[in-house]
């Protein structure tokens, strides 16, 4: 008779070695290694090990998991054959819910791995479902298919496999608070008999709340808020979000403070941000500055959904509301750092990092340092630039083409452009909306915001891995609507303080990312250590060259304090493939200028001519002063009211058009051109005669606002370290004109307030 050590119902699912080692099976393989060869071995040298990492014991019962929820991840699948009679193979797998009642429930369908033929990699996370624990009877269905005709054929089946949940739970491991999750497992598939691949997947779970190991999770009264909430949608990434009302203020806290997200979309932050919200109560004052550029959480929120006719429960992320107190909220989704993604990190496989690593090589991140990954509240510019123009544009395309196209399109932004965008406020009428006033005042507080944010990053002590994290730059653009604005006004001293509240600067998305403390830090081994200072050397160079290129932009566009010695009127032809083609130009004088033509020229100097004659175009120019109380002294206000006769530049694209997509650029330079300001106005598609009627602003700045010490900021000390100063003499430095020149000095500037000691992070 067997010991009760190795006796079948002391081991999960009641499953042993089957070559008689007497060791419980490894996860979802009927040996317990894969070297096994029975009770002399050889084993893995680590066998023993592995037994107790997936949770199985010799001696005690198999660890029971009680009602939770579950998410099924297919992450990929071999096939031993093609089902296709030529070509490759586009596999996707679907995955059902099978009750023990007979009911079955579609919980996910991967996205067609195409031409991954036998070998897809999915990295899919299905929908999550509730598990009433052991003995549940409830069964996974996994099918695995190859698409035919891009979806329109009859799909192929190639194979499926059913397998009883309890089974795929055995030997599932606490990973974090309140979390399990499996070994990825290796399902054989089978059709009609024959053994035709097998297909990999992992569990997660979420434990109840009444379980002992969730007990530091931070759970929100009900009543706090008005139930059921109202699902928002999807912004970004694949979560839902949830619109949260508090039933009666808490402070300066009222309305839509909040907004929910979906847990089940969002398991691998709720540690991160517990985390913080236990180590902020009694972090030291440089931690807690980096705290304060994070959303703020108040703990999860079990509630249901409206207009659902058979609403489940709900678990929601309780977090800061961007959109709280703003009108209208123009965003930017800035991801930071060179590189976004890590393979073997939180999730991430080998082969979806180095995807994301092609990513990362042909968009800005490579190039500055971080990509803009959102906008929220495009500008009419900006939504004129048909990235699929050059081959049929948008309206020739799916909506996902659509969609990809454009992210990518922002992807490629250099800072300059995208800052240029982010404040571009041209489209509202001057005469009724101070929008130079507005744009200043919103540039100089993220300048300010952002070198806060570097010198919160450069005094941290513990270098972080935060991956794919990003930083949040908004407004409210619609700030100025209700206020009585006269010609010239500009805002007072109370209304310059709201707008400066209504500037966002957050550091978000943790889904990649580690907190790591000092106590921790000093724990790892060498090789961890510096994995974690390489990461955080590109986080925040990041951020630093974020923060130098809105200092930039605000000295070129705020602060010229003297005058614009010339203007430059440049037309282009929009091209969505390739760079755009130069059509004509022409320099103007800064002083009042009613209506006039005047001929486009070559950049020799020769007239531009078009099909129906001479190229021209038209423009006007006003000198507005503002009032005493504005930061600035005024604007020259240049309009662009129309070009005629434009050539055709539409001749090597596909279908031809015959014609071109002009838009025009306003260059500004000063005496040496130590200063230019760039604008640009939208793309007219297909007019040889465009007609804009669009007004750009060159303000003139005030002396006490533009130079570096007003731009950087006044030491706060809730900003800065302990013990550390911003020494006056470095505001007595100019900001060299060459842009390598003009970083390198940024660079030493940050080192002078951050202090010597944290170069290293900067290097």
């Amino acid at each position: 008779m067997a010991s009760s050590s190795t006796s079948v119902g002391s081991t999960p699912g009641g499953r042993l070695c089957e070559r008689g080692c007497q060791r419980p099976a490894f996860a979802a393989y009927r040996t317990c290694c894969t070297y096994c060869q029975g009770p002399e071995g050889p084993h893995a040298r680590d066998c023993a090990q592995k037994v107790e990492l997936v949770g199985y014991r010799r001696v005690n019962e198999p660890q029971a998991i009680s009602a939770s929820q579950i998410v099924v991840r297919v992450i990929s699948a071999e096939l031993y054959r093609s089902f296709d009679k030529f070509g490759r193979m586009d596999p996707f797998a679907l995955v059902d819910w099978c009750y023990e009642d007979g009911r079955v429930v579609s919980i996910g369908r991967t996205k067609t791995a195409a031409r991954q033929h036998m070998t897809p990699v999915w990295e899919h996370s299905c929908k999550m479902m509730a598990y009433s624990g052991n003995g549940s009877g409830d069964k996974l269905r996994f099918q695995v298919m190859e698409e035919n005709f891009l979806g329109f054929g009859k799909s192929t089946f190639c194979g499926d496999a059913t397998v009883p949940v309890d089974m795929l739970l055995s030997g599932a491991r606490t990973v974090s608070v309140g979390f399990m999750q499996t070994q990825p497992q290796p399902i054989p598939l089978y059709k009609r008999g024959e053994n035709t691949g097998r297909i990999v997947v992992q569990i997660l779970i979420h434990l109840p709340e009444n379980d002992e190991q969730v007990a530091d999770l931070t759970y929100v009264d009900t009543e706090k808020f008005v139930t059921p909430v109202q699902r928002l949608g999807v912004s970004g990434g694949t979560a839902p979000f949830f619109s949260l009302q508090l039933t009666k203020p808490e402070g300066k806290r009222f309305g839509d403070y909040w907004i929910g997200k979906d847990l089940s979309r969002a398991t691998d932050e709720v540690q991160f941000y517990e985390k913080v919200k236990s180590l902020s109560k009694h972090s030291s004052r440089e931690v807690q500055a980096l705290y304060n550029f994070m959303f703020e959480y108040d703990g999860i929120l079990k509630t249901t959904e409206k207009d659902v006719e058979d609403p489940g429960p709900l678990e929601l992320l309780v977090l800061q509301n961007m959109r709280h107190g703003r009108k209208s909220l123009r965003l930017l989704d800035i991801k930071v750092g060179e590189k976004t993604a890590a393979a073997n990190w939180k999730g991430k496989s080998r082969l979806a990092a180095l995807r994301q690593a092609l990513i990362d090589e042909h968009t800005n991140s490579q190039a500055e340092g971080f990509r803009l990954e959102g906008f929220d509240g495009q500008t009419p510019v900006l939504l004129s630039m048909d990235p699929l123009l050059d081959i049929g544009g948008e309206e020739g395309h799916s909506k996902s083409t659509q969609k990809k196209a454009r992210r990518l399109m922002l992807q490629r932004l250099p800072a300059a452009d995208m800052l240029t965008h982010f404040l571009d406020l041209h489209s509202y009428d001057p005469q009724k909306h101070p929008s130079s006033e507005l744009a200043e005042v919103v540039l100089d507080e993220i300048c300010k915001k952002l070198v806060g944010l570097t010198v919160a990053c450069c005094s941290t002590q513990a270098p972080q891995k935060w991956i794919g994290s990003s930083v949040a730059l908004g407004f409210d653009d619609a700030f100025a609507e209700n206020i009585a604005h006269q010609d010239g006004e500009g805002f007072s001293p109370e209304q310059e303080a709201d707008l400066r509240k209504s500037v966002l600067v957050k550091i978000f998305d943790w889904g990649r990312s580690e907190l790591n403390t000092l106590e921790e830090h000093s724990t790892r081994s060498a090789e961890e250590q510096q994995d974690r200072l390489d990461f955080w050397r590109l986080y925040v160079g990041g951020i630093q060259r974020l923060a130098w290129e809105a200092a930039r932009a605000y000295r070129h566009r705020f602060g010229n304090s003297d005058s614009w010695a010339k203007v430059q009127l440049v037309v282009y032809d929009f091209d969505s493939m390739t760079d755009s083609d130069f059509m004509g130009q022409v320099f103007v004088d800064l002083a009042e200028t009613p209506e006039t033509t005047a001929p486009l020229l070559t950049a020799d100097g020769a007239p531009v001519v078009g099909k129906e004659g001479e190229a021209t175009i038209t423009y006007s120019i006003s000198w507005r002063r503002f009032h005493a109380a504005s930061r600035l002294q005024g604007a020259w206000s240049v309009r662009i009211i129309r070009a005629e006769k434009l050539p055709v530049c539409d001749t090597s694209v596909w279908p031809l058009s015959g014609s071109s997509d002009p838009f025009v650029k306003v260059f500004a330079f000063s005496t040496e051109e130590s200063y230019r300001c760039v604008q640009r106005s939208t793309v007219k598609v297909k007019n040889l005669d465009p007609v804009w009627e669009e007004t750009f602003d060159l303000p003139i700045g005030k002396p006490e606002h533009a130079n570096l010490e007003a731009i950087v900021g006044s030491p706060k000390a809730e900003d800065f370290p302990i013990g550390l100063t911003l020494p006056a003499v470095i505001y007595t430095l100019e900001v060299p004109k060459a842009e390598a020149e003009g970083l390198k000095y940024w660079t030493e500037l940050m080192h002078t307030i951050c202090g010597r000691q944290f170069r290293s992070f900067l290097v």
